[in-house]
């Protein structure tokens, strides 16, 4: 039976594919490189409200492929808005893909690097001539969310509103501690074990806060902070979502997926949710999925390795139907 009845989603998904106009190859200047990216148009003529899809973590590509994964989600999600009529510019991250960098600045780039470049993917898209820019919002995922509350909280003309696919609601780094604790103690790994390791990552958390050399790490430590951008590890594992999204008086869409392992729906959404609606912000929804997870694709198992390295698996229904209802009142 769900055999059948993924064979009929993706049937849709493929008939879907008639709502595109066209996808064009693009390249717009960010913050001192040339980025590549694909404008997505959808069926018709005249001017079209439009969403900037802003990427998350890792080394993936714009349409969510790369480290390892193989989903396809941004391209999904572009093909998916273009038949509800929406205009989406989706780009390769500084360093990857036709966004590269000379090598003496492939370790260089910070969150802010990247916080820059989709402000000026965000203008670049407003000055669209298939674009209404009065109309123009911020989908981000994950990291991505983070940037787009930057940009809905400081630009001077911010987008119309913002869309947070499974966005860290408490600190990065505090997110990771966790997730390792309970992955440790799954394991069956001793609890002094777990203490001892424990203790490698706050000394190694230390050493990046203050900007000193890393201290010798547990081989399970390392992978987490002896990553080539460090300068993008030494903000993104201390950012403030909760104060990001204080800033922001837009309406906003925080998503998550009920079967998320990697941030909480609970512990995370409902913190961003509360405190943004304490601040003043009325038009904040937190939706929270069933039968998807982080990958948001359509999958009652969570995220397996059929979803994360499958790039057919669709879209969750409930986050495009979310999606559609949501955008269809405020954008």
């Amino acid at each position: 039976m769900m055999r059948w009845v993924l064979v009929c989603i993706l049937i849709g998904a493929m008939l879907g594919e008639a709502a595109l106009a066209e996808e064009r190859e693009v390249r717009f200047p960010g913050d001192g490189i040339a980025l590549g990216g694909t404008l997505t148009l959808p069926a018709g003529s005249g001017k079209f409200p439009a969403l900037l899809l802003i990427p998350g973590s890792g080394s993936v590509d714009r349409n969510g492929n790369g480290d390892g994964l193989r989903t396809d989600l941004y391209r999904q999600l572009a093909h998916r808005l273009a038949e509800m009529g929406y205009v989406t510019l989706r780009y390769d991250k500084r360093g990857i893909g036709a966004s590269a960098l000379p090598e003496q600045q492939q370790d260089k780039t910070s969150l802010s690097h990247l916080a820059r470049d989709a402000a000026a993917a965000y203008q670049f898209l407003r000055q669209q001539p298939q674009v209404d820019p009065q109309r123009v919002g911020v989908l981000g995922y994950e990291d991505g969310a983070l940037i787009g509350m930057a940009l809905a909280g400081e630009l001077s003309t911010p987008p119309r509103v913002l869309v947070c696919l499974a966005p860290p609601g408490r600190t990065p780094a505090i997110i990771l501690r966790d997730n390792l604790q309970q992955r440790w103690r799954s394991e069956g790994v001793p609890a002094d074990k777990i203490q001892q390791r424990l203790a490698d990552f706050d000394a190694a958390l230390t050493a990046l806060y203050y900007r000193l050399p890393l201290p010798p790490l547990h081989e399970e430590v390392a992978p987490y902070f002896l990553l080539p951008d460090r300068p993008y590890l030494q903000e993104f594992y201390f950012e403030n979502p909760v104060a990001r999204l204080k800033a922001v008086k837009v309406p906003v869409l925080l998503v998550y997926g009920a079967l998320d392992k990697r941030v909480s729906p609970r512990q995370d959404g409902e913190l961003l949710y509360e405190q943004a609606r304490a601040a003043g912000n009325p038009r904040v929804t937190l939706k929270i999925l069933t039968g998807t997870a982080h990958a948001f694709k359509a999958s009652l198992a969570g995220d397996t390795q059929e979803v994360l390295t499958n790039p057919q698996v669709p879209l969750a229904p409930a986050l495009v139907d979310t999606l559609k209802e949501w955008l269809s009142a405020h954008l």
